[in-house]
């Protein structure tokens, strides 16, 4: 019975019932008064009276079996244990239809579990309700990433114990839970993912701080950063169990958003091989989706590789970036990752200007999504602001565990700028990326620069292997396609190689 009234209240036909009386009420107040002036009949009032309830019936089973949401009046579906979307839900599963024959893109949707405070004393109740606020707001802001509102997971038993089974009657794709607990000055705070679909943990971390009156709003928003970063951003948790889940299927058996999953990959693996699965699941999704603003604007990362790494190229590589880029803002300007890819455009056509004015675009939009602020910290550094970009570039690693490697060979080159040779080669050590010449080339250059020829050969024989043409002066080409604002050190990197040859 207890499930029953819960379910008629998830569904709002309590509510729905309640204000269809006070309605008809109303109108039939109106109908009394106004049909004797104009000198109606008396059973004309009895067949008014009798529509109106008539009606109520009817007005239930609507409410019973359809829901008014953003995407619209939508059917009332089971989720996947039987019990009924919420609101929240039943827009995901409208976005996950076809409109107008068009396939709209579709992404991972996510419940937020009120933070449980484990606290001896009740008094921290308030801060993990705040915190937990936070990371639901947080985790809004990233594209594509269903967030049910803070208030869907009321309709849970207090004592629900299992994250799956919790996710499957929120109809989620992952579920996040978590406790706080403080005992003195000392502040833990406990955060998990679970895979509904799997019924597995995929992501669990702890966060241990020092708490005080005095940092509780920096300690708050520091927790809030780094859960939503390794979550939600395009190399968290999330979009790489995405992506690892999608990169081997067949693209015609993609949807749109899971054809944007599958281009991520190459951000990991930055080979040809990559490069032309991105390519081609990206401009299958814009089939799929003509007006899917975030494949536009990795369509001009990748069309933008070609050029630089001559990747699969194709004709007019910049000219198809540009124009790429440019759509994606114009579907979307206030996505901050719209904004950071045409900057990394305007970076590669050698628009130092320009590039700015859209990296600032971006950080106001979105100061803290890890991936944006570390890519963003790259292309700042490499552009003439090493101090900022590499500020940038650590903060962004500090948010995000999961990054790219080639965060390592960022420092190492900052390292090898600043002529710090042994800490730039225990950075460049860390990356694994033998098929990404900037890399090798760095790597290469920092063993000559300590003088141990032997290391630096092996280096460039292996970047033979997979560029048996590969000669100094390509190098200096390659370096200066990817540096356009650093022909100083383009030319230290060449002569470190030239040397050893």
């Amino acid at each position: 019975m207890r499930d029953t009234i819960r379910e008629l209240r998830r569904r709002k036909v309590f509510t729905v019932g309640a204000a269809y009386v006070v309605i008809a009420w109303l109108l039939l107040q109106v109908a009394a008064t106004v049909f004797p002036i104009f000198d109606a009949p008396p059973w004309v009032l009895k067949v008014f009276i009798a529509l109106l309830a008539l009606g109520l019936p009817l007005a239930v089973v609507l409410a019973w079996a359809y829901e008014l949401t953003p995407a619209g009046v939508v059917r009332t579906t089971p989720g996947p244990s039987g019990e009924p979307e919420t609101a929240e839900s039943a827009t995901a599963v409208a976005s996950d239809q076809t409109a107008g024959g068009v396939e709209l893109p579709t992404g991972p949707s996510i419940a937020v579990l009120p933070l449980r405070n484990l606290s001896a004393e009740g008094t921290h109740d308030l801060f993990a309700e705040s915190l937990t606020h936070d990371i639901v707001t947080g985790l809004t802001r990233s594209s594509h990433l269903f967030v049910l509102a803070g208030d869907a997971t009321e309709t849970l038993q207090k004592n629900e114990q299992d994250p799956a089974r919790a996710g499957q009657r929120l109809g989620v794709s992952y579920l996040l839970s978590g406790t706080v607990q403080k005992a003195g000055e000392r502040l833990r705070v406990g955060a998990e993912l679970t895979d509904v679909a799997a019924a597995r943990r995929i992501w669990s971390q702890q966060y241990d701080r020092e708490l005080n009156a005095e940092n509780l709003f920096d300690v708050q928003d520091d927790i809030r950063e780094r859960i939503v970063a390794t979550l939600s951003d395009l190399h968290g948790v999330i979009y790489s169990t995405q992506s690892k889940r999608n990169v081997h299927r067949p693209t015609n058996s993609l949807n749109a958003y899971e054809c944007l999953s599958v281009a991520l990959a190459y951000d990991k693996n930055i080979t040809p091989e990559y490069h032309l699965r991105a390519r081609q699941s990206l401009e299958r999704a814009i089939e799929i989706d003509p007006n899917f603003d975030e494949a536009w604007s990795h369509l001009s990362w990748i069309y933008t590789d070609e050029a630089v790494y001559g990747f699969n190229p194709l004709p007019d590589s910049m000219e198809r970036a540009l124009r790429a880029a440019r759509k994606a803002v114009e579907l979307d300007p206030d996505n901050y990752h719209t904004h950071w890819l045409l900057s990394r455009v305007h970076y590669f056509m050698g628009n130092r200007d320009l590039f700015f004015v859209e990296v600032e675009k971006s950080l106001d939009l979105n100061s803290s999504d890890g991936t944006t602020l570390g890519l963003l910290g790259v292309y700042t550094a490499l552009a003439g602001d090493w101090a900022r970009g590499m500020d940038m570039l650590d903060k962004a690693r500090k948010l995000n565990p999961h990054h790219p490697d080639y965060y390592y060979t960022c420092f190492g080159m900052a390292a090898f700028v600043r002529g710090e040779y042994e800490q730039a080669l225990t950075e460049l050590q860390k990356a694994s990326l033998p098929e990404w010449p900037p890399h090798q080339l760095f790597l290469a250059a920092t063993y000559a620069m300590l003088d141990r020829a032997q290391e630096t050969r092996r280096v460039l024989d292996d970047l033979r292997r997979v560029r048996p043409a590969f000669t100094p002066e390509e190098a200096r080409s390659m370096l200066n396609r990817i540096m356009p604002f650093q022909p100083e050190l383009v030319e230290t990197v060449v002569a470190c190689l030239v040397r050893i040859q």
